[in-house]
């Protein structure tokens, strides 16, 4: 079951056969450790701290590549197309990856969104039912209603954006699509359906915070009013 989300779209891995990586086991996969002096269930991983270094399942490599955790990648024509024709909202960090049959190194550029689509609206279903003083812990209500799950008045107009409290969503507009047509860009479907898993509501999210996705700057500038940053 799915619901539109017109005129915004999710960028996202194609079904059935997704070109899906994991992290080289042999390098490093450092994250921020969290704790918390109140409650010992609040123990979690944090920003992650190292660069992607992927093996990489399919020979050809598609163009966009997922993995396990959610990560987006793009291979150098995509960072060129998407420069070339100005698409905004976004920054990149560096990886690396090889492909897993062969070990051939394959040029990737960790793809970050940092277009801002503002906090789920409340007729969406999310709610914050958790915040932690003491370490900053978040948590909110699970999506009901996806129809209402964008509201434009809060997007800043970026082609690539976030909503929060759903990080690892990347929406984009109609152009981000037209342009992915236009270069023939593989390894992504632009979907203009929000999914939700057999037709029943998702149950919660604990996000972390926004500056575990979004560059320091742009997540305090963003996160700070809201204390999400």
């Amino acid at each position: 079951m799915s619901f539109e989300l017109d005129p915004f779209l999710l960028f996202t891995y194609p079904q059935p056969d997704p070109c899906v990586s994991d992290i080289d086991p042999d390098s490093p996969y450092e994250r921020t450790q969290i704790t918390c002096r109140t409650n010992r269930g609040h123990l979690r991983a944090g920003k992650r701290l190292s660069n992607l270094d992927l093996i990489i399942p399919c020979d050809p490599v598609p163009d966009v590549v997922f993995t396990w955790m959610s990560e987006c990648l793009v291979r150098d024509r995509v960072l060129q197309v998407f420069r070339e024709e100005r698409v905004t909202g976004f920054s990149t960090q560096p990886a690396k990856g090889r492909i897993a049959t062969t070990g051939s190194p394959v040029g990737l550029t960790e793809l970050l969104v940092t277009g801002w689509g503002g906090m789920a609206p409340e007729a969406s279903g999310i709610r914050e039912v958790e915040r932690c003083q003491d370490c900053g812990h978040l948590r909110y209500s699970g999506l009901e209603e996806p129809r209402d799950l964008i509201d434009s008045k809060n997007w800043d107009g970026s082609d690539f954006f976030m909503i929060w409290p759903l990080p690892r969503y990347r929406f984009v507009t109609n152009r981000v699509a037209e342009i992915c047509r236009k270069h023939s860009i593989t390894g992504v479907a632009l979907e203009r359906n929000f999914p939700v898993p057999s037709g029943r509501i998702i149950p919660g999210y604990t996000p972390g915070r926004l500056s575990h996705y979004f560059p320091p700057e742009r997540a305090h500038a963003l996160g700070d009013p809201l204390d999400i940053a």
